[in-house]
């Protein structure tokens, strides 16, 4: 017999500044078409939240705990207070507490999600963090005294390995089971159950007696970008993009999957139906994965921020989709399949209705593109499907996750009004420009951090930061496409142009702590030639680099340096002093050392050739993630003196919000020093006249012969007499 099944689905939700609008809208629109169809599952591809001011404002115990706004959500969505454990007595939430991410997940539980896969960012502040989220905090005296209802759907990965990991070890289970029974909710709390799972490879999840199978898999390159404190990913394969491998690693839990688990579920027929939520970063290997997996129908893919979407979808102004939705394509039996991806922070509601026969083969002759595709959550993408209909009454979806983004506005409009500079132009760091070529606001951070590191060392010339640490532009998009500088917000006293703290917070999410280190000229060129190794058409790679104190020129389509994780093959050389050198790829053409005035001082590489000296020294600063060996820069390897400017630098200085020698204190610094009475007015440019960050792809090189523009070539006096800490100056230290 046939079955329908609508599957609604978000990729990379990561509540961010833009989610005080996008969320609420987000749970109206599922809420809504949860009635428009029988069978309906909600799903996530992970990264369900992210550090920065959103994750943060969960933690504000005035706004959560003291107003009971936790309590309250919570007691509407169990329908309490209400006598649960049936003694005759009234049992109800009193004491749920704050803390980073819960608002994150309190709106997914609100919406209903199903199921979620393990993204990257769940791991970003260590995997303790990670499980102070996902698992309950219940006490022993009931209801009234407990502090945290945890996640009420799974988190499934099948190739990590959590067994070695404090924090997480023990929520996992290795069983498949309904998505069901990894809830928390009044009933388990007063039966005193504490042993409740929240991690697992593999879930079931139950529509009409249909039993549909849901696999997770995440990045296998997670401990290069993140910081599991514990969690592996499974061999073979781990940390590299190899799909063969990882497809060794799933196959056998997509088998016992749709064998029901060996019908240790009481399941009577083997299951037919099986999703896939993919966070891959990469739709070209998800892709790539689904022809080599047998059994998988859908794919639900992540981390990449591809849009898919078709001619009837309402779309946000701008916003272009990369492919069709949904993609269609065959598994490894030959038996159709389907992969969907849509835009990340709560932007676009995906909607995929598909029909299975009676072997769970999809029926593609059914599928109706007026209906599946994506639908913007702006007013547009609401009245699209719902006309005039209010999906905000009291009590629905909309209306719950509202009375929580209302509080977290209320935190950030406080943010919003702490001012430190100006600026007349959008600050560009959309996901795509910023992963693959130069913007203004990277340049703007890069010489922020170098300011702040020349401040306190004078030898510091280089400042080199991932793209995938700048998380979000200072500006707007207007609605006919229009980038605009940051628009006034009045209840906060904060004019047009103005950047606030709230700016600076939601684009330096992470809000790393800054590192000096020393490196040679051969290692210098090793680390920008990483920079670019991914640098492809359709790629937007986070080790994508931002510089301060470089230009440079690279030509993507001569040979890139692999990674280092297994595939990198790092050839000795000698250089024409017969000095040690590692060659990691071709593509850096030009890169030059350039002073505060922009002028070249030292050239590195000619031609793509090594000049000069291959052993002296440089001394750079750059995010402690990537001192660390973040994003698989060997900075870990061969960076040599390192100093953490947070352990060294004492004095708040002017701007106050973020740790001294942290990135947001160091842009905040540099805004208010130069950025306050002139506002900052470098537009950003195309590819063609980017400067720092030449593509050859796009342009001639003029990195040797003509001087590259850089921000700190246009100081005022004062911020020079700073730097110089000169009577006048701002003294940060």
């Amino acid at each position: 017999m046939a079955f329908t099944l609508q599957i609604l689905h978000t990729s990379d939700p990561e509540g961010r500044v833009a989610a005080v609008e996008n969320a609420p809208n987000f749970a109206a629109i599922v809420d809504y078409l949860e009635t428009e169809q029988e069978n309906s599952i909600t799903l996530s591809a992970g990264d369900n939240v992210i550090p920065g001011p959103f994750f943060y404002a969960a933690g504000n115990r005035a706004a959560f705990r003291d107003s009971g706004l936790f309590n309250s959500i919570y007691n509407t969505l169990f329908n309490l207070p209400a006598d649960v454990d049936g003694d005759g007595t009234v049992d109800a939430y009193a004491d749920l507490r704050e803390g980073g991410g819960r608002v994150d997940i309190s709106m997914m539980n609100i919406i209903g999600f199903d199921a979620s896969t393990v993204g990257q960012h769940e791991f970003d502040l260590g995997s303790s963090v990670f499980a102070s989220f996902l698992e309950a905090d219940f006490q022993d005296l009931g209801l009234e005294d407990d502090r945290w209802v945890g996640t009420q759907f799974p988190y499934l990965s099948a190739n990590l390995d959590f067994s070695e990991d404090a924090a997480l070890a023990d929520l996992f289970t290795d069983e498949i089971l309904f998505n069901t029974a990894f809830e928390t909710d009044p009933a388990t709390s007063l039966a005193g159950e504490s042993s409740t799972p929240k991690l697992a490879a593999a879930t079931i999840i139950e529509r009409s007696g249909e039993q549909i199978g849901v696999v997770g898999v995440s990045t296998p390159l997670l401990e290069r970008v993140t910081s599991p404190t514990g969690t592996t990913v499974r061999n073979p394969g781990a940390g590299t993009e190899d799909m063969t491998a990882l497809a060794t690693i799933l196959q056998p839990v997509i088998d016992d999957l749709r064998a029901g688990a060996d019908n240790t579920l009481g399941t009577e027929d083997d299951i037919n139906k099986v999703i896939l939520l993919s966070h891959l970063q990469n739709l070209a290997l998800d892709q790539e994965l689904i022809g080599l997996l047998q059994g998988v129908d859908v794919v639900v893919a992540g981390g990449s921020g591809t849009l898919l979407a078709d001619e009837t979808d309402v779309l946000r102004e701008g916003d272009v989709p990369a492919d069709t939705y949904p993609l269609s394509t065959t598994n490894a039996d030959g038996d159709p399949a389907l992969i969907v991806s849509a835009n990340p922070e709560y932007s676009y509601v995906g909607r995929l209705v598909v029909t299975f026969d009676d072997n769970g083969i999809i029926d593609t002759s059914a599928l109706d593109a007026s209906i599946n595709g994506v639908i913007a959550t702006t007013d547009a993408g609401i009245a699209a499907i719902a006309g005039d209909a209010d999906l905000f009454a009291p009590g629905t979806k909309g209306a719950e996750v509202r009375r929580l983004t209302d509080a977290v506005s209320e935190i950030f409009i406080a943010q919003d009004s702490q001012i430190f500079g100006k600026t007349e132009v959008f600050l560009e760091a959309r996901v795509e420009p910023i992963r693959t070529q130069e913007t203004n606001l990277g340049n703007l951070i890069t010489d922020a951090n170098l300011a702040l590191a020349q401040a306190f060392d004078s030898t510091v010339q280089v400042s080199i930061n991932n793209a995938g640490g700048i998380r979000a532009p200072i500006g707007q998009v207007g609605d006919d496409g229009e980038l605009l500088p940051p628009q006034e917000n009045p209840a906060a006293g904060k004019s047009a142009g103005d950047i606030s703290q709230l700016d600076i917070e939601g684009s330096l999410q992470f809000n790393n702590g800054l590192s000096l280190l020393t490196v040679t000229a051969a290692e210098l060129e090793i680390l920008i030639e990483h920079g670019v190794s991914a640098t492809q058409p359709g790629a937007l790679p986070g080790q994508f680099l931002q510089v301060g104190g470089l230009a440079f020129s690279f030509d993507p389509n001569r040979p890139a340096a692999e990674d280092l994780n297994g595939n990198q093959v790092l050839d000795e050389n000698e250089d024409q002093n017969g000095n040690g050198v590692l060659d990691l790829g071709e593509r850096v053409r030009s890169l030059a050392i350039v002073d505060a005035t922009g002028a070249v001082v030292d050239v590195i590489v000619r031609d793509g050739e090594l000049v000069g000296d291959s052993n002296r020294e440089i001394r750079l600063v750059t995010s402690s993630f990537l001192a660390d060996g973040g994003d698989d820069y060997p900075l870990d390897i061969f960076g040599d003196d390192r100093v953490d400017l947070t352990t060294v630098l004492t004095d708040e200085g002017i701007a106050q919000a973020a740790a001294p020698g942290t990135e947001q204190d160091a842009l905040a610094e540099f805004l208010a020093a130069n950025f306050t009475d002139t506002p900052f007015n470098i537009a950003e440019t195309p590819i063609e006249a980017d400067t720092r960050i030449q593509n050859l792809a796009f342009r001639e090189d003029t990195v040797l012969g003509e001087v590259a523009t850089t921000i700190t070539g246009m100081m005022d006096e004062q911020f020079l007499e700073f730097l110089a800490g000169e009577e006048g100056g701002v003294n940060l230290f």
